[in-house]
Order: C-alpha cells, then sequence, then structure tokens
C-alpha cells in the first residue's frame, strides 16, 4: 500500500501549495549577471577613487591657506597697535613685526605710518604698502598667504578702514598677485593690483584710482568699476556717485611704469662723475632707484627730468606730492652750500613777470656738519618711506606766482648713495 503525503490538519489547501511553489530569487536564477553588476559598480567606484583623490588632493593643495602676518613701521610721532581682542594700545615708534589679522592701527593728527605685506621666504621685499596718514583708523580684519609655495592662489588681504585717509600700493614684483579688500562704513573695494587713495570719514567714503581697477560693491547693487585717472564716492546711503577726473596732474608716468627714455630721460651735468638710475619694483610699487658707489671727495650726479610746458596760470593750487626712501649716504647732510642732497624735487617754471625761476626740496639722513647750515630740505628716516606733500606753490610763490610750469626734475648728488623716488605728482587744482 502506498503512503500518502503527510500533512497537517490545520493546514489550508493555499497554504500548502505556497510550500511546494515558493519562487526563486532572481539574481539566484542567473548568479553571473549578477557577478558583472557588482564587479561594474565596483569598477566604477575604483575610477571615481582614482580620478576624485588626486583632484581633491590638488584642490586643497591650491586652495590651503595659512594666516600671514603684517609688518608696521612708524615713520613720524607714535602710533597705536591694540592687538586682537584687546583694548590696550602699544604705542609703536619703530618698526614691529608680526602683526596678525585682528589688530587695530590709529594715528593722532601729528602722526604716521607704514603696513607692509612681507613676501615671506628668504626676501626683505614687500608685495604691497599701505600708508596711514594722521587721524586714521584701521583694522586687519584677513590676511592669507597660500599654504604651499608652489600654489597658483593669489595672496589675499581684507582691512577695514574706519576713518582717515589711506594709500595702497599692491603690484607683485614676483609670480603671486594681491588681493585686496577694503571695508569703509559706507561700503566695500574690490582692487587689482595697483595704486589707490582711500578718503573716508562718516558722511562719505572717496576713492581715487592712480593704477589699476576698483570694483565698488553694494547689496543690492551691480559692482561699479573705477578706472584709472578716476575718482569716486560712496555716501552713507550707500548710493555710489558717478565716477569723474581725479585732480589734474601735470605729469605724464608718475609711477615710473614706462621704460626710461619714453617719458622721462636721464642726464649728467658736464665734467661730473655719474651715478646710475633705472626704473624698477620696490615693496609693491614702481619706483625710481639713484645708485652711487665709488671714491668718496667725489661731486656725483645723476637725474631724471620731464618737459612739461603747462600753463598753470588759471589755477588756485599746485601741490608736488611724492614718497622717497633713503638707504644711505656718505656726504653729511646736503654739502657744504646745501645742494648736493641724496634726493632732491625740483621745478623750472616761469613767472608772471617773465622771468624763469626754480622751487625745489631735498632730503637727505645724514646729520649736517654744523659749520655748513642746511636749506630747502629735510631729514627723513632710513630704510622706510616717507610720503612728502608741498606747501601750495601758488601761495608760497606769490612774489613771483607760477605760470608756466617748464620742466622737473629729479636727482641724486653728493658723495656715495642709494635712494628711490616713487609715485611723483604735480597736482594742480
Amino acid at each position: 500500500m502506498t503512503a500518502e503525503p503527510s500533512v497537517s490538519p490545520c493546514a489550508t489547501i493555499d497554504e500548502t501549495t505556497t510550500v511546494h511553489s515558493q519562487p526563486m530569487p532572481r539574481w539566484r536564477e542567473r548568479p553571473e549577471r549578477a557577478a558583472w553588476i557588482v564587479i561594474l559598480l565596483s569598477f566604477s567606484l575604483f575610477l571615481v577613487l582614482v580620478a576624485g583623490i588626486p583632484i581633491a588632493i590638488r584642490g586643497l593643495y591650491h586652495s590651503a591657506a595659512a594666516r600671514q602676518s603684517l609688518q608696521f613701521e612708524t615713520t613720524i610721532g607714535t602710533v597705536l597697535l591694540y592687538p586682537p581682542n584687546s583694548d590696550q594700545p602699544i604705542a609703536l615708534t619703530d618698526r614691529r613685526e608680526g602683526i596678525s589679522e585682528g589688530s587695530r592701527l590709529e594715528t593722532d593728527a601729528a602722526t604716521q605710518g607704514v603696513l607692509g605685506l612681507p613676501a615671506g621666504g628668504q626676501s626683505d621685499e614687500l608685495m604691497g604698502t599701505i600708508f596711514l596718514f594722521p587721524k586714521t583708523a584701521l583694522e586687519i580684519v584677513r590676511s592669507r598667504r597660500p599654504y604651499f609655495a608652489g600654489s597658483s592662489e593669489p595672496y589675499r588681504l581684507r582691512i577695514r578702514v574706519h576713518e582717515g585717509q589711506v594709500r595702497l600700493f599692491t603690484k607683485s614684483g614676483f609670480d603671486r598677485p594681491v588681493e585686496v579688500q577694503i571695508e569703509t562704513p559706507q561700503g566695500e573695494a574690490q582692487l587689482e593690483e595697483g595704486n589707490y587713495a582711500f578718503f573716508v570719514n562718516a558722511e562719505s567714503s572717496e576713492i581715487v584710482v592712480k593704477q589699476g581697477v576698483a570694483r565698488i560693491i553694494q547689496p543690492g547693487q551691480e559692482p561699479v568699476e573705477i578706472e584709472p585717472g578716476l575718482r569716486s564716492w560712496i555716501r552713507a546711503d550707500g548710493t555710489i556717485e558717478p565716477a569723474e577726473a581725479a585732480l589734474h596732474n601735470l605729469l605724464q608716468d608718475s609711477a615710473f611704469a614706462r621704460p626710461l627714455g619714453e617719458v622721462w630721460e636721464s642726464y649728467t651735468p658736464p665734467y661730473v662723475t655719474a651715478g646710475t638710475v633705472e626704473f624698477i619694483e620696490k615693496d609693491g610699487r614702481k619706483a625710481a632707484r639713484f645708485y652711487y658707489k665709488g671714491p668718496n671727495q667725489v661731486h656725483t650726479e645723476i637725474g631724471i627730468r620731464q618737459v612739461v610746458k603747462q600753463d598753470v596760470h588759471n589755477y588756485d593750487s599746485m601741490v608736488v606730492k611724492l614718497d622717497v626712501n633713503l638707504d644711505w649716504q656718505t656726504l653729511a647732510g646736503a654739502g657744504e652750500q646745501s645742494s648736493e642732497f641724496p634726493i632732491r624735487v625740483e621745478i623750472t617754471y616761469t613767472d608772471d613777470f617773465g622771468e624763469e625761476r626754480k622751487w625745489g626740496h631735498g632730503f637727505y639722513n645724514m646729520d649736517p656738519r654744523p659749520e655748513y647750515p642746511l636749506i630747502g630740505g629735510e631729514q627723513v628716516d632710513q630704510f622706510i618711506w616717507h610720503s612728502f606733500e608741498s606747501e601750495n606753490l601758488m601761495e608760497l610763490l606769490d612774489a613771483t606766482p607760477p605760470a608756466r610750469i617748464e620742466s622737473i626734475r629729479l636727482y641724486a648728488s653728493g658723495w656715495n648713495y642709494l635712494s628711490f623716488v616713487s609715485d611723483l605728482e604735480l597736482i594742480v587744482e
């Protein structure tokens, strides 16, 4: 007799059928297909990692940044430094290294100084400089350099000017550019490498572009670009005024950006031992370099000049501006007759009476000898930039008022010297 299949008395017909007909998973029906899917997914992940890891490392290599400390040099008086998160100022009377993010600098009515962005490494050169004029308050918001030397990223500097007047020179002589952002109470400006001036008070921020391009940024407005030779204002309500011409500069190539011989010509007086002059980059700016090194007790001179030939009798104001940096000299003061300055600027002009006349101003560092009183110049510190602005020459020379500017010259004379001049302007208004 054949045995019947054993079925639980409690099981229904459907349950019994399910036990015997449960379907097999599809991947078990075609396991080779599932294997290929796993292999392809693994290979795809491998390709993503092979390509993604180097890209991520490269991105990190180029984007990684480190804090870059700055340096400050007091040029006149005592400047106050407020370290980050401190209300206790430090009095600065000379150079100080290691000025960090979050620091504030304040000048009073009789002090000024220069903030410098070091290039780093073994170089003493500066990537840029910021002049702080009297009654200026400035804060270093951010200062960063690429962490890796091979990175293509620029130096980045963000400065907040609370009030006062500053001038910026950011022109790198290196391969790495410098990006600067300036905040003021009224707005923000992004600066290309160049030469700029800011005048900031509670009512407005004035931006003057001498070289480069300034891009003014305001929330909810299109950026406004200010080209060289123009100025604009950001008002307290955020309005950006249309750009207009800056004060008229009678000189061409004030920044010494064009090759020597195109605008400025060099010269040496006859029967005088010649020094050398060249246009170089120094501390983030273009400059004229005057140099002689040889035997002492030998009179030397080297200069550059520019023909101007501009009528000025309709102007109420005429001012000479320049920045000077004296490294060294070996002749005390300006010599026996106050005529041998290591750097001097001189204007030749025709007055209202048709007479040709000259006005000049010199700079020296080495103390003059007591028996040779020094006139027509001023003493400046070594190795730092000194910003000079003359009196209004229309008022100073009112006895023989200038009617026409014939020419201007810069020259160094004496024995041995090394001096630099930057940003020479003859401004009329």
